[in-house]
């Protein structure tokens, strides 16, 4: 069996994880089916907790490892990886499954927690292991920085659990100490990990079909030398916040937002030289939503450096929760999806387009849905209908 584990094609791992996040999406349902209808089978904090945490480790991290070992090896998408990168990509899944079934029936107990440590463990392997390989490279130095980079930060949010765990083993209960700790494992996540792993892949790809980068070493290590100070976005409302970090926070939002657009500009400018960026009707569609979307995300940080208003946001579970949607899916997922049909990871069949645009309005009508119940948090008032929109 396990001769047979170790011939998986990277592209049936792509779409193993494409199944998980298939599951994902099921788990989300079930939870607000449960605001719906008195389900006494599904408990709600457990569901959550398994959602989430496989939403990490079992779809865009799967997904990821799998297109940076691709980029890292030379191998193609119909061959398998390299053994020692297939013990990890097996340990990985079986270890998210793990997590997701012990998450859903224990919640947070000793068997889920040793499960999530098994995957930090699995994270820590592969970075070690495709850091050495990265040293013998000869990728470009932009899509080694941002490979790089991705991989400290993943290693780096691990000391987020860390910090959580220590607080609870010691019965500390300062809710502020504790929502600190989430935010430095999701911010350096979602804005560490995911985010340039996913630029890396777009490096990449321009790189592979046109043998130029469309960014120099200094602009690389610029846009990652944001990620560090923008974490404190996220704890503005800590008390005696000091002045001058609250001045490097308006820089970096500033550089950040203008770093992007220099980005994009770029890649605009070299596809209107080749033909070789050419995209399908669908994945233009798709990317141009994930480059309207990333703009969105660093305005909405640029707008929470107000300290009055960080408060107000990151005071209100629905605003929060409809932020971290908007970067796992509208920005993660999708251009994962992208990059898959891209890289002939998936084909684009007859049909599959209503599907795609069909996830994609289901991700705007629940981004609305959140924003609602967010605005209406903060105006005192109920708006009629947001949990059916959210089921729906």
């Amino acid at each position: 069996m396990l001769r047979s584990l170790q011939q998986i094609s990277s592209r049936t791992w792509i779409i193993l994880s494409f199944i998980n996040f298939l599951i994902v999406g099921i788990f989300g349902l079930l939870m607000r089916l449960k605001f719906l209808y008195p389900i006494p089978w599904i408990n709600q904090k457990n569901i959550m907790h398994a959602h989430s945490h496989f939403a990490f480790s079992g779809w865009v991290s799967q997904a990821i490892m799998v297109f940076l070992i691709l980029i890292v090896t030379g191998k193609k998408i119909n061959e398998s990886a390299p053994s020692k990168y297939q013990f990890m990509l097996i340990a990985n899944y079986l270890a998210s499954v793990g997590m997701l079934v012990a998450f859903s029936i224990t919640g947070y107990s000793g068997v889920s927690i040793g499960i999530s440590c098994c995957v930090v463990l699995v994270s820590y392997w592969f970075s070690l292991v495709i850091w050495k390989d990265l040293n013998q490279s000869s990728l470009p130095n932009n899509i080694l920085i941002f490979i790089k980079a991705a991989i400290i930060f993943g290693a780096l949010s691990s000391l987020g659990t860390y910090a959580l765990a220590y607080l609870k083993a010691t019965h500390n209960v300062d809710p502020l100490k504790q929502l600190a700790s989430v935010y430095f494992y999701l911010h350096f996540q979602y804005n560490g990990w995911f985010f340039f792993g996913c630029l890396a892949l777009v490096n990449y790809w321009v790189y592979q079909k046109t043998n130029k980068t469309i960014i120099s070493t200094r602009f690389a290590k610029l846009f990652v030398c944001t990620v560090i100070p923008s974490y404190f976005l996220s704890v503005l409302w800590w008390k005696n916040f000091p002045d001058w970090l609250y001045v490097i926070l308006i820089i970096t939002v500033v550089l950040q937002l203008s770093l992007w657009l220099t980005f994009i500009l770029a890649l605009l400018n070299l596809k209107k030289q080749t033909k070789a960026l050419n995209l399908t009707k669908l994945v233009n569609v798709i990317w141009f939503c994930v480059v309207c979307a990333v703009v969105l995300k660093f305005i909405l940080q640029s707008v929470s450096i107000i300290p009055s208003l960080s408060q107000l946001v990151y005071g209100f579970r629905s605003i929060v929760i409809a932020y971290l949607h908007l970067v796992l899916l509208l920005i993660i997922s999708l251009f994962l999806i992208g990059y898959s049909f891209q890289n002939k990871s998936l084909k684009i069949k007859k049909g599959i387009q209503y599907g795609v645009y069909g996830l994609l309005f289901g991700i705007i009508l629940n981004e609305t849905m959140l924003m609602l119940q967010g605005v209406g948090g903060l105006l005192r008032y109920s708006f009629h209908g947001t949990h059916e929109g959210l089921a729906l």
